[in-house]
């Protein structure tokens, strides 16, 4: 019998997820209504709330969900530990069309200006996708020193993509200041793998 009723869950919320998907795509997150979304999802507005407070909780968990997926969608961490050029230069320069093909139309829609700041984790929703996929490697021990070190570290990265977000592969002598720089910086935050 549970297993019916985690199906029909399951379902309810996929309804519902697709449902603002394409709703995100066409109109700000702070225009999307729960009648609206309702109607779309095919669900009663009571159902709505049963598994979320409001739109803008739905909202939050589907861009955690996009942030996961991101962080996901490509593996430079090992270089963290041996060569901090190359992970900084993937980390940094591999999303500079947006966050590479991986994502969906409604995902990129999340992350518009105009939505993104209606996320009340962003930006450390980022930080921390980031963080879990550094500790996955297996080389650094979870602890609260390294996470004011990681949050240091890629707090100044994701600032750099954000304010840099129009530095084009064209403008080498920029890209290479910047991964020169924050090479030195990952090699003094983690001296113990760099003997520095």
């Amino acid at each position: 019998m549970g297993n019916k009723s985690d199906l029909r869950i399951s379902k309810t919320l996929r309804f519902i997820n697709n449902a603002f998907m394409e709703l995100i795509t066409k109109k700000p997150v702070y225009k999307i209504t729960v009648t609206e979304l309702a109607q779309k999802a095919e669900i009663s507005k009571g159902t709505f709330y049963l598994h979320y407070l409001d739109i803008f909780d739905l909202y939050n968990q589907l861009v955690n969900e996009t942030v996961v997926k991101i962080a996901g969608s490509f593996n430079p961490y090992p270089d963290l530990f041996t060569d901090p050029e190359s992970f900084v230069r993937t980390f940094m320069f591999s999303q500079i069309a947006p966050f590479g093909k991986t994502l969906t139309a409604g995902e990129c829609a999340l992350l518009l200006e105009r939505n993104i700041k209606y996320c009340s984790d962003y930006p450390q929703c980022f930080i921390e996708a980031f963080r879990v996929q550094i500790y996955n490697v297996g080389k650094l021990v979870p602890c609260e020193e390294n996470d004011i070190k990681l949050d240091f570290l890629l707090n100044g990265m994701l600032s750099i993509i954000i304010k840099y977000r129009s530095l084009g592969n064209e403008n080498t002598s920029q890209i290479d200041f910047i991964v020169k720089y924050l090479s030195a910086v990952v090699k003094e935050t983690f001296p113990e793998f760099y003997g520095t």
